[in-house]
Parts: C-alpha cells; structure tokens; sequence
C-alpha cells in the first residue's frame, strides 16, 4: 500500500513539530501504525525538505521499504508498536526544554497537571544509552510501562 493521505499527514506534521520549537534541525521522529507494520521518517533528513515518498515502510522484523533509511531510532518505534497494540503513532522530540530536563536524568514529578497526559503520576527519564541501540529501545520501553511519555537521557 502507498498510504498517500498519511505520509502527507505525517510530513505536514514533522513541519508544524519545527514550526512550534519542538525540533531542530535532523532531529525527532514519526511513526504511524500501518496493516504492514509503520510508516517512519527517514534518517538524517530536514522536514522542509521531506517529501510524502521519503517516509519508510517498517515491518516489525526490522526490515523496511523505501528509498531512504528510516529513522536510527526505528527499533524503539518497533518496540512500542510490537507491545503497544493501542499505540497507532510515536511522536520522538527534541524541544529545548524536553532535552535540558533529560541532561538531569531525572523523573519529572507532578509538578503540573499536564503531567497527566503522559498517563501516570511522573514523566520517566531512562537511563543514558547511545542513540539507534536495543538497549535504548528497551529502556524506552520500559519508561514507557503503564506511561504514555518518556525522557531519554540526555537526548
């Protein structure tokens, strides 16, 4: 399937994400949910320059479609989409203020009752991991147990 609609959905997305301050640059990534597994951005690649082809086909075995490489953090889409049935999209940021709080690598508290959109009392920090790795993918995961947010570590 070609998901036009969506991938044009996904990129004007990807575009208001850098309108509002919520990436800079190559930064961040997408994915939605698709019957063959998820649409993802491609690696390396501004959203002003992104177009709706760009976007890569994932399969949950890791193997993709597509012209480009997808996102280095594919694994930790696939790992939400594979434990997550729910989970129809993961949206990776990386706002100013979202990374500065990931460099104390600390859970963020109720401090504010939008916490609750994260889906429990605290926003989890994982511990620090290289970009694109399993292990970051399942620490993702792991943060992410009974959350609808995480931090990343220095990320």
């Amino acid at each position: 399937m070609n998901h036009a609609n969506l991938r044009g959905e996904i990129v004007a997305a990807c575009r208001d994400m850098n309108r509002r301050g919520l990436n800079q640059g190559v930064t961040g990534n997408i994915s939605v949910r698709v019957p063959e597994g998820f649409l993802i951005t491609p690696s390396g690649m501004s959203y002003d320059e992104m177009e709706a082809d760009d976007l890569v086909i994932m399969r949950l075995d890791g193997s993709h479609e597509g012209k480009r490489r997808p996102s280095s953090e594919w694994r930790f889409h696939r790992d939400i989409m594979a434990k997550r049935p729910e989970v129809g999209s993961v949206a990776h940021m990386h706002s100013m203020f979202a990374s500065t709080l990931s460099c104390l690598r600390m859970d963020i508290p109720a401090v504010h009752y939008m916490i609750v959109v994260g889906g429990g009392n605290s926003i989890r920090c994982t511990p620090y991991h290289t970009y694109g790795t399993q292990a970051l993918a399942d620490s993702a995961l792991k943060a992410l147990e009974d959350r609808n947010a995480c931090l990343l570590a220095n990320h």
